[in-house]
């Protein structure tokens, strides 16, 4: 994730990629189930746009590189500003096949998961033949270990992870499916990571080497998949206070979770924006900015190169009908699916019957079960004037559509905005680095494929 080639520095970049986002914000604004809200918002020649829409054209739409005839100015519009503040994909062919290592245990495991740990293990060897200590931050299960062991079984690893029981169960795989050996180069520990764990994980490294008969470190290297939330930050920060740290190869994901700087408030993050760069372009912008929750969720949402393969006709009809049950709940309600759960026809307009056969009303006081009462239906009634003739489910699917084309701007800002803060800190620190994203996976399997390497040049 980077700049695009429409712009030369990022402060420009950034400037114009706000500006567009406050323009729709309309589209990830809420959570797909207060979707009524979007949908309202959406331009009028947006919503005609889309109730006549080919499948052939929805299913071209959200790929804005490729060419795709609209006669309508502000959507052509839209999607020429839109391809230009965000990075082409990288076509599978194009990502140099290497070796992939063996990966004990495979029964259990997805071939999604499989893919990534045989990518990143490998990516990994090939960067770090020189290092001695491995640091893996979020080491689960220890999968991306096994791999890398696979691949040199020299090389230390210290596998930091903050659940206890996953910490057991990576030590019990490792005396279980690697060989003896493999017991003394790796070790994993129970830690919550953090940027002030330095002397802890010195600390540990050290250990491990001593009990190798290295009575010396000079060269680690911070590693993670699946590095959730805020821990990639965290490897960054930790990548520039260690001076033993060399190089960081890390995959984030989830940005979503992000700590949030005050409880009170669900839309402002300890991490995000975290570069001074966006940081001032934010302030300076004179629309409200809407980081929020559900605009970092869709970041971290399936990328376009999944939606022709992966959109299923009844996700409209889903989406509304869970939206209109929200939508109807009086205060101090909510709803839950019901269990099996009921399917909503894709054919027809959307009946209160539909709502009660598929959602149980529930008190947000006691979690106790409800009865739908008419008061509910006339709320119904009343909201679904103004989609008849399946218009709600139609523009439900629209909104997705959209939401599905702005993504990868979205990831993009969240990621960019990390290699511009771990560029300054360290500028700041008069370390010479060389930072970049690549896409390692293939994002049709995996949609978070962007590895962050940073390596320090001295």
């Amino acid at each position: 994730m980077s700049l695009t080639s429409s712009y030369t520095n990022a402060e420009d970049y950034f400037k114009a990629a706000v500006d567009f986002l406050c323009s729709y914000s309309w589209i990830y604004l809420e959570v797909n189930t207060s979707c009524l809200r979007s949908i309202d918002s959406m331009p009028q020649d947006f919503k005609d746009y889309f109730l006549e829409i080919s499948k052939e054209n929805l299913d071209v739409f959200p790929l804005i590189h490729e060419e795709l005839h609209i006669s309508i100015p502000s959507l052509e519009e839209f999607r020429k500003k839109l391809a230009s503040l965000t990075p082409a994909s990288v076509a599978l062919e194009a990502i140099r096949p290497t070796p992939r290592p063996k990966v004990n245990h495979q029964r259990k495991m997805s071939p999604k998961k499989l893919h990534e740990i045989q990518q990143l293990a490998t990516h990994i060897n090939s960067h770090c033949q020189d290092t001695q200590l491995l640091v893996d931050l979020g080491s689960g299960l220890g999968y991306l270990t096994e791999a890398l062991y696979e691949l040199k079984p020299s090389l230390m690893i210290l596998g930091l992870e903050a659940d206890e029981s996953r910490v057991q169960a990576a030590r019990k795989r490792c005396k279980e499916l690697l060989p003896a050996a493999a017991s003394k180069s790796i070790s994993y520990q129970s830690s919550y990571v953090s940027a002030k764990s330095r002397a802890y994980i010195e600390d540990c490294s050290m250990e491990l080497a001593r009990s190798n008969g290295c009575l010396s470190l000079s060269k680690m290297s911070i590693i993670g998949l699946h590095a959730c939330a805020d821990l990639s930050i965290v490897g960054m920060q930790l990548f520039l206070s260690m001076p033993l740290v060399q190089s960081i190869h890390i995959m984030p994901c989830c940005y979503h979770k992000l700590a949030l700087r005050n409880l009170n408030d669900d839309s402002v993050f300890e991490n995000f924006p975290l570069s001074a760069v966006l940081s001032k372009v934010v302030a300076a912008q004179s629309k409200p900015v809407h980081f929020n929750r559900p605009f970092l969720r869709l970041a971290c949402q399936q990328t376009s190169a999944r939606w022709r393969y992966n959109r299923s006709p009844g996700d409209g009809y889903h989406m509304f009908a869970r939206a209109l049950a929200e939508a109807i709940c009086d205060v101090g309600e909510s709803i839950k699916c019901k269990k099996p759960p009921t399917p909503i026809s894709n054919q027809g307009q959307i009946t209160f019957s539909d709502l009660q056969r598929r959602y149980q009303l529930t008190s947000k006081v006691t979690g106790q079960n409800l009865e739908w009462l008419p008061s509910h239906e006339s709320k119904f009634m009343e909201m679904t004037e103004n989609y008849s003739n399946n218009k709600g489910p139609c523009l439900a699917e629209a909104l997705t559509c959209l939401q599905t084309s702005i993504q990868k701007l979205c990831e993009n800002v969240v990621l960019f905005d990390r290699l511009c803060y771990l560029e300054e800190e360290a500028a700041a620190r008069n370390l010479p680095v060389r930072t970049k994203y690549e896409q390692l996976v293939d994002e049709k399997l995996s949609p978070r494929c962007h590895v962050l390497i940073a390596e320090k040049l001295s």
